[in-house]
């Protein structure tokens, strides 16, 4: 009895990551999609590694996209956006350029989303990139953890 209950504990944490971002649009681009795809990084990292920067989880997609995912993209993080309560964003050329959000705490517990499309300014198909992130650290401390 005292197994089973420890494998469906060890196995709820499992899949902790994959629910982090559940209910947010770019949810769907931490599916798996780019894993194996050429020149596309996809980044997931959580734990003590994380304790340091007041985080429990980050996650990261950076690949070259077309342009119908651009757009697609574009299209999830402005939905996820209208929920955010800290925004940080700069457009070129009429795309989102960068994107910095904040969501309202849940349980102590703060989420943030990060978008850099490159090639918003030059207008050329150059790197995306998305990250997702969560923990007890504020906007202000990972602003100036990434500044320097």
């Amino acid at each position: 009895m005292k197994r089973r209950f420890l494998l469906s504990i060890l196995l709820s944490l499992m899949a902790l990551p994959l629910l982090a971002q559940k209910g947010m649009a770019i949810q769907e681009l931490f599916d798996g999609r780019y894993k194996d795809r050429q020149g596309a990084t996809e980044v997931l990292v959580k734990g003590r590694k994380l304790k340091p920067y007041g985080l429990t989880l980050f996650r990261s997609l950076t690949f070259r996209p077309s342009k119908a995912e651009i757009q697609r993209i574009e299209q999830l993080v402005r939905t996820d956006a209208r929920r955010a309560s800290d925004k940080d964003t700069d457009t070129q050329n009429g795309r989102l350029f960068y994107g910095f959000y904040g969501f309202p705490p849940t349980d102590g517990r703060y989420c943030y989303l990060f978008y850099r499309n490159d090639g918003a300014r030059s207008g050329r198909l150059t790197e995306l990139t998305v990250v997702y992130m969560e923990g007890t650290a504020t906007a202000e401390q990972l602003k100036r953890m990434f500044s320097k």
